[in-house]
């Protein structure tokens, strides 16, 4: 019983230091991805662009930095029959969204969402890139 009671103490102090610790921890705002319609990609990529390629609404290719900080290229297929494939989603303000999550299998393996033009990352990898 006495195990018990020192377990729940002990627990309870290390939430209270690990919430301290998050609301001392600087939070950097992160600037927005935005994406950018190309008929070719470019040969050097800009940070938090996300390059469209294709004519009008017909899309076939998304490229971008890896936001990781590696900065390799990441090129994802948009084309319906071909597999993986990603969606892309222009919003107004000029973000983008891309579903599903991107995990890259080789590299620095990161693995992230990018939502409303922000990076949000996968729990496994978070911890390494934030």
């Amino acid at each position: 019983m006495w195990f018990v009671l020192l377990w729940e103490k002990a627990r309870k102090a290390a939430q209270a230091n690990a919430k301290k610790l998050r609301q001392k921890l600087p939070r950097k705002k992160q600037k927005p991805y935005r994406f950018a319609r190309v008929e070719e990609m470019p040969e050097t990529l800009k940070p938090l662009t996300v390059y469209l390629c294709g004519e009008g609404q017909y899309l076939w290719a998304a490229a971008m930095i890896c936001p990781c900080g590696c900065k390799q290229v990441i090129n994802l297929n948009l084309l319906q029959k071909v597999r993986p494939r990603w969606n892309v989603k222009e919003h107004k303000n000029g973000t983008v969204t891309l579903t599903p999550s991107v995990w890259r299998q080789n590299g620095c393996r990161s693995h992230f969402i990018l939502r409303l033009g922000k990076i949000e990352w996968c729990k496994a990898h978070y911890s390494e890139f934030s």
